[in-house]
């Protein structure tokens, strides 16, 4: 008897949680479909506006904490290991649209790599694990190569929790162009695909909100991003660009905090929309995934 009631309980809190997931889903598809078409490279007020996208400011410098929108805290200096920058990877400069973000992506890692190094060794046990957390099939989400599109751009440097607990994921975006202060079509683009996908993926049932984090990388300068939907709106903050022609140990330090910073926020909260009347399919589909489940338990 326990058995069942158990089963009947997930089964009305998945299904409760479906009906409003599948709003932000479908929402989040056509703000993917509406970018793909579009030939403009950034996104005007009026865009925002119909694209139901609220942009607003992410100060990496400041104090989020008490911030009900914030789902990510960067690491303050005492909880980051000592770094040996004579170790990191730098590379001097070169004039190009491939060479100059690549050399920021690159000694991005590099310093990842030997924060990962000094966790092991201390056995200090981190929220994040560096794998793809996107994969979808065809990879719509992770880059555009093709003649027709404005300029070309690629995801790169996915991290995600180790735990089913934290939906929360982080990447790199480089980006074949010139940076400009607006939004960009290649920010939106992997956001709506890495959050959706995951959106949909069973094992973060538990879930309403998916946070991602992004560094943005545009030739020398770099800004973050941090997304999540609300179930109305797509909510996008986006910091202030800075500029790494020179190897500046500090800002590298800055991005680094934030890359491997405190996932936080409420993600399990329900939105407050109301649900969609879900088909006899999903309906179906559904409770054949918590049958097995629950055969397992």
């Amino acid at each position: 008897m326990e058995h069942s009631d158990a089963l009947q309980n997930a089964r009305a809190a998945v299904l409760r949680r479906v009906a409003k997931t599948k709003i932000v889903c479908s929402h989040l598809e056509h703000v993917f479909e509406a970018m793909k078409i579009s030939k403009h490279t950034a996104l005007a007020d009026l865009d925002l506006e119909k694209l139901r996208i609220k942009l607003s400011s992410l100060d990496l410098e400041g104090n989020s904490h008490g911030d009900n929108s914030a789902f990510f805290r960067a690491l303050s200096k005492s909880e980051l290991p000592e770094i040996e920058w004579e170790e990191v990877e730098f590379s001097e400069w070169t004039e190009g649209y491939s060479d100059e973000p690549r050399r920021i992506d690159n000694t991005l890692q590099s310093l990842s790599n030997q924060l990962w190094g000094a966790w092991l060794r201390y056995n200090k046990k981190q929220p994040w694990i560096q794998r793809k957390c996107y994969k979808e099939v065809p990879s719509i989400g992770t880059g555009e190569y093709t003649p027709d599109v404005p300029y070309e751009w690629q995801t790169h440097g996915d991290v995600e929790a180790t735990s089913l607990a934290i939906p929360h994921c982080s990447f790199r975006v480089i980006h074949y162009a010139d940076p400009g202060e607006p939004l960009r079509r290649s920010e939106v683009l992997p956001i709506v695909a890495y959050m959706r996908w995951r959106m949909i993926q069973f094992d973060y049932i538990e879930h309403y909100i998916f946070p991602v984090l992004v560094v943005s990388i545009f030739r020398s300068k770099v800004r973050l991003l941090q997304a999540y939907h609300d179930g109305e709106h797509l909510r996008i903050s986006k910091s202030k660009f800075y500029d790494l022609t020179e190897n500046i140990s500090g800002i590298y330090e800055l991005l680094i905090q934030w890359i491997h910073g405190i996932p936080c926020g409420d993600t399990e909260a329900p939105l407050h929309i109301k649900g969609e009347d879900l088909d006899d399919s999903t309906i179906k589909r559904i409770e054949n995934i918590l049958k097995e489940i629950f055969q397992l338990a």
